[in-house]
């Protein structure tokens, strides 16, 4: 990080040590926390075309320079371009077509079934790799220090699957072909690493350590795993097919996080928290749980005993958290390892909950 980065955030370097402390499990002043909000002002709408917001550069980062300027960026919010195509955007990296709509991507397989597994291919020439590849790169020649570039790679094996053969054929392959699934989830490991590898090092060469896809940066090599398709799984099959993947991924980085998404995975915790490389847990209480109007995600307060249970097995904690749910939720739960998420309607709102997370320390 430089200089260049003050004008969107002047305190870049004591958030920068805090991060630094905080991954290395020393004590802070206070709990680390993504603080955002919009700027005052009528800015100008982003470029909403289809789609041109995704796929091309100049539309990308033009966008890209409105959202920097317009967002105050808080705490340990560092300025940050998320490359971003569409959830599960790897899938075209294989051989699926997206059709683009304003909040990302659905994809068209080619592939039939499970019996085209064998014929799975990663083709570093795949002009949806090409153009992930070239976004980033640009990103963080083009920032100068201004912000961060996040680095991403193939990974979610299991998500994967369910984009090319569908998650009915892959849960039932599952049970019947467990080799097969098991040959192309290492095939799928592999290439992760590659691919991680290959970028990292690209944005390496420009940019002081390395940051995810929700905002967590770290310094060295972070990673967020994820594997949605697992809220339709038995715990013995997670264990059997998915732990494998996520310890693969977490013992080739130093730092690196499982998004636990919806309170059906709750039942796979034993075995997240059984692997040793397996630093954060983010959990996203989403799913068929209600949201509260004008909300994104659920009252924290209603899963302290779950945030406990994670502290308890030595694991730290990114939660999403309301302004208002500040204190009562570090009042509840152990302040050690917590990295707290708090989106505010605006700049005064980030100030007020920054100041009430100093007021809190540690």
């Amino acid at each position: 990080m430089s200089d260049a980065m003050s004008p969107l955030k002047p305190d870049w370097r004591e958030a920068r040590q805090r991060m630094t402390d905080w991954w290395a499990g020393k004590k802070t002043d206070r709990v680390p926390a993504h603080v955002v909000a919009p700027m005052p002002g009528a800015w100008p709408k982003p470029d909403a075309r289809l789609p041109q917001k995704f796929t091309d550069p100049e539309t990308v980062f033009r966008n890209l320079d409105l959202r920097l300027q317009s967002t105050f960026w808080g705490a340990e919010a560092f300025p940050t371009h998320d490359i971003y195509l569409g959830a599960m955007f790897g899938c075209t990296f294989f051989g699926c077509e997206p059709t683009f709509h304003k909040g990302g991507a659905w994809y068209r397989s080619p592939f039939r079934g499970w019996e085209d597994a064998d014929r799975i291919r990663f083709d570093p020439g795949n002009r949806w790799w090409r153009l992930a590849r070239e976004l980033t790169l640009r990103s963080v020649r083009r920032s100068g220090g201004r912000h961060l570039t996040t680095v991403g790679g193939i990974g979610a094996a299991f998500d994967l699957f369910a984009e090319f053969f569908g998650a009915e054929k892959t849960l039932l392959a599952m049970l019947d072909e467990p080799e097969r699934v098991k040959a192309l989830r290492d095939r799928i490991i592999a290439w992760g690493k590659e691919t991680y590898d290959e970028v990292h090092d690209q944005v390496a060469a420009h940019q002081e350590g390395s940051i995810d896809g929700m905002g967590m940066w770290a310094p060295g090599r972070v990673r967020y795993v994820q594997c949605d398709l697992c809220v339709t799984m038995s715990p013995a099959m997670f264990s059997e097919f998915v732990r494998e993947e996520i310890r693969a991924f977490m013992d080739h980085v130093d730092h690196g996080i499982y998004h636990l998404d919806g309170h059906e995975q709750i039942r796979h915790l034993d075995a997240l928290l059984s692997i040793e490389s397996l630093k954060v847990i983010q959990y996203v209480p989403v799913s068929k749980l209600p949201v509260p109007p004008g909300g994104f995600h659920r009252d924290p307060m209603e899963w302290i005993d779950l945030f406990r249970r994670i502290q308890e097995a030595g694991k730290k904690l990114f939660i999403i958290c309301p302004p208002e749910r500040i204190r009562p939720l570090l009042d509840r739960i152990s302040r050690e390892g917590v990295f707290l998420s708090v989106g505010c309607r605006d700049v005064e709102a980030a100030r007020q909950s920054i100041a009430e997370i100093e007021r809190i320390g540690m």
